[in-house]
């Protein structure tokens, strides 16, 4: 089975497992309820780095030794993440205009648009409330969890140009760990969503993303060997990692645990159930990631003072369900077709580019010359 038709079913159950957690702990941490459900979510992010490390290195290590351009493997990675970005990020624009007090200062609200366009932060953010806290320093104001999708391209890029040795990998995540520990250490909050812990939240990419490439060289050698009820198991450990309460020491206790989740979640599941059931949260897993952002932001108004929750669990829950449709539908009436209609056009744009960047780049050195 070659990297364009196997599938890895429990790595997308278990990265849909980690979306939903993610989308119920902002609901509820932003003070939409009075619950706290799944306080550690933010290991979830680094879970998403390592699984992307697997996954594009699986897919794409062997086409990239065989002479696949960075710019090939970028414009695909680009594809493959931006139809759904771009229309949560429409959404969360519309959020904001919705709002009852509008952001004062347009200027910047209308840079963070177009930035967010260009898929960069925004180095000039306007103040965001996020329940009854205002932040504002997001680096995606427009919509706060774009800010591990603008590191995962980072990534990317320095995986797809530098192509590692292993040995390069294991002392580019020594060097990684340390500035990422640090980081944590000095935030109550692990780094990466704010202007002021960019660097930390570079350093925890880097380092979690590559975690994840290692444990695909490994895989390549060593495959796992576990039982049949190990795919189920995986879920399972992740939630309730996920539940746990949140702490420095805690957190960075989970998230070292990630690289050994990833390589255990490499078995299949058996059953025709569980398959269907695994690769459809892994269909929904990214546009339940990026979409439920917004509805944070139009609902939060409702809370009125620091500990009176604006709805009652049940409501959340059901508003979490909805997303989780939405997702769906969303994925197969727009990011599919879509990715699918830029793939073609998309890749030949970059070659067309990349040869007139190379006839140019001719050009100035026979002047030179």
């Amino acid at each position: 089975m070659t990297s364009q038709t196997r599938r890895f079913l429990t790595l997308d159950a278990t990265r849909g497992v980690a979306a939903i957690c993610v989308m119920l702990y902002h609901f509820t941490a932003s003070g939409l309820s009075s619950a706290a459900l799944f306080p550690n979510a933010v290991v979830a992010v680094d879970y998403f780095f390592c699984l992307s490390g697997f996954i594009l290195s699986f897919t794409y290590e062997q086409r990239l030794r065989d002479g696949m351009t960075a710019g090939t493997f970028m414009t695909r990675r680009l594809v493959r993440l931006y139809p759904m970005y771009l229309l949560c990020l429409v959404l969360g624009v519309a959020a904001e205009l919705a709002m009852p007090s509008l952001p004062r200062e347009w200027n910047r609200f209308v840079l963070a648009g177009v930035m967010a366009l260009l898929f960069v932060p925004t180095f000039a953010p306007f103040a965001v409330r996020t329940g009854t806290l205002t932040i504002d320093d997001f680096m995606f104001p427009l919509n706060p969890p774009s800010w591990s999708l603008f590191y995962e391209l980072v990534v990317n890029w320095i995986y797809g140009v530098a192509r590692p040795s292993t040995l390069a990998i294991l002392i580019t995540m020594a060097i990684s760990f340390a500035c990422y520990a640090q980081s944590v250490h000095f935030h109550f909050i692990p780094p990466g969503f704010s202007l002021g812990t960019f660097g930390g939240g570079l350093a925890r990419s880097i380092f979690f993303f590559l975690g994840g490439v290692l444990v695909f060289r490994l895989w390549q050698r060593v495959p796992p060997r576990l039982p049949a009820f190990w795919p189920v198991l995986s879920c399972v450990v992740l939630v309730a990692i996920y539940a746990l309460p949140y702490g420095k020491l805690s957190y960075l206790a989970t998230a070292l645990l990630i690289t050994v989740l990833v390589r255990s979640a490499t078995v299949d599941p058996v059953t025709l159930a569980e398959q269907l059931a695994y690769s459809w949260l892994g269909e929904v897993s990214y546009p339940i990631y990026v979409l439920h952002t917004p509805l944070v932001i139009v609902l939060q108004p409702a809370i009125v003072s620091p500990g009176t929750p604006a709805f009652s669990l049940p409501f959340v829950l059901a508003v979490a369900g909805a997303v989780v449709l939405a997702a769906f539908v969303l994925s197969r009436t727009w990011d599919i077709p879509v990715r699918r209609a830029l793939a073609g056009p998309a890749e030949r744009l970059q070659v067309w580019l990349a040869g007139l960047a190379s006839k140019q780049w001719l050009a100035r050195t026979t002047d030179k010359s």
